[in-house]
């Protein structure tokens, strides 16, 4: 059980940052601004390295979700739910997003947005308890 529970934080762990760093990389002002919907700016975005980087990264987040759902399957008080459970737990990832944006993009974080994490993170302890 305990090796269960420390393979379900793992793969939650590498869900969330995938899907931060994929939406940070997509984030970047420099790739995003202007009018794209030219075929020169679809291109430039197409092609260029952030793109590909993120959408490796999504991917991983694709298979991440899916070990985070066979992670839940060996917790038997979880494995009938799993897929809503999966769903739930990964709503952590919007936490990470947060942060990593304002870190690496330089976002400003609002109280309101603090507060909002927060009620995530005692909404998932709550409902794995």
């Amino acid at each position: 059980m305990t090796n269960s529970i420390f393979t379900l934080l793992f793969w939650v762990v590498s869900y969330s940052l995938a899907m931060a760093f994929s939406i940070a990389l997509l984030g970047d002002r420099s790739l995003i601004s202007g009018n794209l919907l030219s075929f020169q700016a679809i291109t430039r975005i197409i092609f260029h390295w952030k793109f590909a980087l993120s959408m490796c990264m999504a991917l991983f987040a694709r298979v991440a979700f899916i070990m985070v759902n066979n992670s839940l399957l060996s917790i038997p008080r979880l494995a009938t739910n799993s897929t809503t459970v999966t769903a739930f737990i990964l709503v952590i990832a919007y936490v990470a997003v947060v942060i990593v944006n304002n870190i690496f993009l330089n976002e400003s974080l609002s109280v309101s947005q603090c507060f909002g994490a927060s009620m995530i993170i005692v909404g998932l302890l709550v409902m794995l308890s």
